[in-house]
């Protein structure tokens, strides 16, 4: 299906909408190295199977791609649209990613015997994201078992004062361990309060972080 990929490949999906249809498969890559067929978007995760009603094959798109409306989905016999369409396509992604991230803490439990990441096992279910703390014990229990896995792919709540507060209070090594999957904003918010690891933080006078601390209270 080489004559759908690429720029012109959506344009070509766009006008010939009714004969697309998302065959319910999708892929989890675990890292994030694929490439959208259509928009050439790169460095994703996860990426969703289309077919041509008249062509052999299939092509791979990111879920802005598949959302956009070119596509039929369905469930349960119908065709979905709007608002329902874009929960259902939401709601398969977070599935599938926890599941990857649960086979992920499987492997490494398995080569493990210690009982904080059978902790972090549970709290992972629950909250389908990592405590810093946690997070902080899972990476560096994955850096340690050369498993090949992407640490981005596991998520760091990292937003409630708590949360940051919880960072402040890591070791260095472990806030090293966690810092590579935060995200850009989410580091120069913590430089900007202090809690960054001394490599990456900035100098600032001590009655300037003392404030920073302060409005975090």
């Amino acid at each position: 299906m080489d004559h759908f990929c690429g720029r012109q490949g959506y344009r070509a999906a766009q006008a010939d909408a009714d004969r697309w249809v998302f065959t319910g498969e999708m892929r989890d890559r675990g890292r994030f190295d694929e490439k959208c067929a259509w928009c050439e978007k790169q460095d994703l995760r996860i990426t969703f199977d289309v077919r041509h009603v008249t062509a052999d094959g299939t092509c791979q798109i990111c879920q802005a791609c598949l959302g956009r409306g070119p596509v039929r989905i369905e469930h349960e016999g119908r065709a979905l649209a709007g608002q329902e369409r874009r929960d259902c396509l939401g709601e398969l992604s977070v599935r599938l990613m926890h599941r990857t991230c649960r086979e992920v803490l499987r492997n490494l439990l398995a080569r493990s015997d210690d009982p904080a990441l059978q902790e972090v096992a549970v709290y992972f279910d629950r909250n389908m994201q990592l405590s810093p703390g946690r997070a902080a014990t899972l990476l560096q229990a994955l850096s340690n078992s050369k498993l090949d896995a992407d640490a981005r792919i596991f998520e760091v709540q990292i937003r409630s004062t708590a949360h940051k507060q919880e960072f402040g209070c890591l070791s260095e090594r472990e806030k090293l361990a966690v810092w590579p999957v935060l995200s850009p904003a989410i580091r120069n918010r913590l430089i900007s309060l202090g809690f960054a690891p001394q490599r990456y933080g900035v100098l600032r006078p001590k009655g300037a972080r003392l404030h920073a601390e302060r409005a975090l209270v």
